[in-house]
């Protein structure tokens, strides 16, 4: 084992709890319900490998974006290479960035029904009520966009039991921030919850060049009404609007792998995004019910940074700034007929839908050594899907499904390349349940998932061949149990797990030499061979008593690319390696003890192992344990805690680099160096709530 602390830390407060089993008092657990699939069920009831974390967990954390809780997330990872880690790993599978080329994403992201996938900088988390994540294939209920699974972020519902609040913080790093929300009802068939946010801080990175320390800011708002009109028993339509406004900074990397950087020129990460959504649902009669879901979203997003990571001076021979601008326009629609009581067939629940989604991507890049580049990328995804669940007794259950998609995408660029893609995608379900006398839940599962293929728009590919490629699937084989016990207060959740990777789409990188002193890349994606991954994951709640709560998540993870087809011969074969983001292990631990029934103390744990940053390179990062705190006062009404974060000052990356020399002081010559940007130092702040 690398990390003796994993095995000390990580299984303590199963020990503890063990411990205080005599202690306990009669306590439960909350129930948990799962929005994210076709109908909405008790998570300690459905057969899929599922993480749900709360309102509680989600302040717990004082978490305020979905980067801050992907350490709670068995086999999880994230990628930053911008001022968030917004590009999402599961189960070692998913992209880690994203520069000129069109991207098909492998972990759908998704708030309040609107499909952000690809741009999960809008995951921010204003007035949330649970945080869904989804692993493994997803191809019957999402399509083509879910391939390692699927991020679900729901907020507050209009009417909730939520209380209204305003909440304020301040941290280091100048960092403070403010939400505040409330619901409630305007007529006996109006409802409404109304939420407004903002997060700002310098950042912890201290540009030595410009001699500032907030190049790396955080500054982000983010708003939302929700309406609910209760037309009848049977008939209730919901509008949702919602507005981000980030405009966040990124300078990030330093030729010193430490926090400080000499960027003359430091970037910026920005998104603009103004989304509707309109859900109703209809229970037609006592056999069936009809939802309609309309989303519609127009976003405006901006990333550039500083190439060379420094200033004239100091290398005067290089100086370039990198910049991309979007342009999002996404628009859905989606109808599913559902069977009610009087509607099953042969036994069988059953629901039917269609679904068709509309994007349309305009790129503008300004490249110092480059004309303006622009290019075009529009998809229309068209789907029919249906999920059968059939009583083969009264504790054996029957699931499956099927998601038929005609995939259509369409690419022009300003160097005159054009290509289109016409592709039927399938991708399924089978699962059998076994519900025990005591109400345990086990499982065993086959679903097959999909990933459209795609363009890469440059001129200067390895070969004219490599211009297009094809669709990647998957087959996920999956066991899994989700026990409970000691009269309600304990909860495991366990799954193992297999995936068969066909045609995976491997991004590559080859450096060009620009002309100008330094190194240009041209990342171009290619179907690369086969692979797989297999594992473990395990997360436990225990009440051991009326005052101590205890949890514990585990990912055990191994990859390998078993074949690698390398299209640019000049490179470094990937076959019988790790894939990129993918640790062996990931953890997290945390205890809450009430001290009296106002004082409460809160520690955690978290770590993961080392892993490979890229599929280009052989840098990897370092494996990590963070301890965080927090100490409150909860008088119900109102409450106060101070919080620290990663409190034993971890160094730690969160991306890495490799492949160039960007640093002279190096020599002459050309010398591959490694670049990291590493996580936030220790963080220390003081919060305040008050409902109302």
């Amino acid at each position: 084992m690398k990390s003796t602390l994993l095995t000390s830390l990580a299984f303590s407060p199963l020990a503890l709890a063990i411990a205080l089993h005599s202690q306990a008092d009669a306590v439960e657990l909350d129930t948990v319900t799962v929005s994210a699939d076709f109908r909405n069920a008790e998570l300690q009831t459905t057969s899929d490998s599922i993480s749900v974390i709360n309102t509680e967990l989600v302040e717990q954390r004082n978490a305020r974006h979905m980067e801050d809780l992907v350490a709670r997330i068995p086999n999880m990872n994230a990628s930053a290479g911008s001022s968030r880690g917004k590009y999402y790993q599961i189960r070692g599978i998913g992209e880690r960035s994203q520069f000129v080329e069109p991207l098909n994403p492998s972990v759908g992201t998704y708030v309040d029904g609107v499909d952000f996938t690809g741009f999960a900088g809008a995951a921010t988390l204003l007035d949330v009520e649970q945080v869904e994540v989804l692993r493994g294939s997803q191809g019957t209920r999402f399509g083509a966009n879910a391939l390692a699974g699927v991020v679900n972020v729901k907020s507050a519902e209009p009417g909730s039991e939520v209380p209204g609040y305003i909440k304020l913080y301040a941290e280091d790093f100048n960092g403070y921030g403010m939400q505040v929300a409330h619901g409630g009802a305007i007529t006996d068939k109006l409802l409404y919850r109304a939420a407004i946010g903002k997060s700002v801080s310098d950042g912890y990175i201290e540009n030595t060049t410009l001699d500032k320390k907030n190049t790396n800011n955080i500054d982000e708002l983010s708003s939302r009404l929700k309406l609910r009109w209760l037309g009848s028993e049977d008939l209730s339509i919901d509008l949702t609007a919602l507005y981000l406004d980030i405009d966040n900074g990124y300078d990030a990397f330093s030729l010193d792998e430490n926090r400080k950087t000499r960027s003359d020129e430091p970037g910026h990460d920005r998104q603009e995004s103004k989304a509707l959504t309109l859900n109703s649902n209809w229970k037609i009669n006592d056999a069936v019910s009809m939802e309609a879901i309309l989303a519609s979203s127009r976003n405006d997003i901006e990333y550039g940074y500083d190439e060379d990571w420094t200033d004239p001076d100091f290398q005067p021979g290089y100086q370039a700034f990198d910049n991309y601008q979007r342009d999002l326009n996404r628009d859905s629609i989606e109808l599913r007929w559902l069977s009610g009581s009087e509607g099953r067939v042969l036994n069988s629940d059953w629901l039917f839908g269609v679904y068709h989604q509309t994007s349309e991507l305009d790129l503008t890049r300004d490249y110092t050594y480059d004309s303006l580049y622009q290019s075009e990328y529009q998809t229309n995804s068209s789907s029919l899907y249906f999920e059968i669940n059939t009583s083969l007794s009264d504790s054996l259950l029957l699931n499956y499904g099927l998601r038929y998609e005609q995939w259509n995408s369409e690419f022009e660029d300003s160097l005159a390349i054009k290509g289109d893609n016409d592709e039927s995608l399938l991708g399924g379900m089978l699962s059998l349940e076994y519900s025990s006398v005591a109400g345990d839940l086990y499982y065993a599962s086959i679903t097959r998932g999909y990933k459209a293929g795609g363009f890469n728009g440059t001129n200067d590919l390895p070969d004219e061949s490599n211009r297009s490629f094809d669709t990647e699937y998957q087959w996920n084989y999956e066991l899994g149990t989700k026990l409970s016990g000691l009269t309600g207060r304990l909860n495991n959740h366990i799954s193992v797990f297999y995936i068969d990777r066909k045609d995976l789409q491997l991004k590559s990188s080859t450096p060009v030499d620009n002309g100008n002193g330094g190194v240009s890349f041209i990342d171009f994606i290619a179907n690369a061979g086969e692979g797989f991954s297999y594992g473990l994951e395990l997360e436990t709640e225990y009440l051991a008593t009326s005052k101590l709560s205890l949890a514990l998540s585990l990912g055990l993870l191994k990859t390998e690319i078993t074949q690698h087809d390398n299209p640019d011969q000049d490179q470094f074969s990937l076959e019988g390696r790790e894939t990129a983001h993918a640790p062996e292990y990931t953890y997290s631990t945390s205890a809450k003890y009430n001290v009296t029934d106002q004082w409460f103390i809160i520690a955690e744990v978290e770590g993961r192992d080392d892993f490979y940053y890229s599929d280009s390179h052989n840098f990897r990062s370092e494996e990590y344990d963070l301890v965080n705190a927090k100490i409150g006062y909860d008088q119900g009404i109102w409450q106060v805690a101070l919080y620290g974060k990663n409190l034993t000052n971890e160094n730690y990356g969160t991306r890495g680099f490799a492949g160039w020399d960007a640093d002279p002081r190096s020599g002459d010559g050309f010398d591959e160096t490694e670049f990291e940007q590493l996580g936030s130092p220790t963080l220390v702040g003081i919060e305040g709530r008050y409902n109302f």
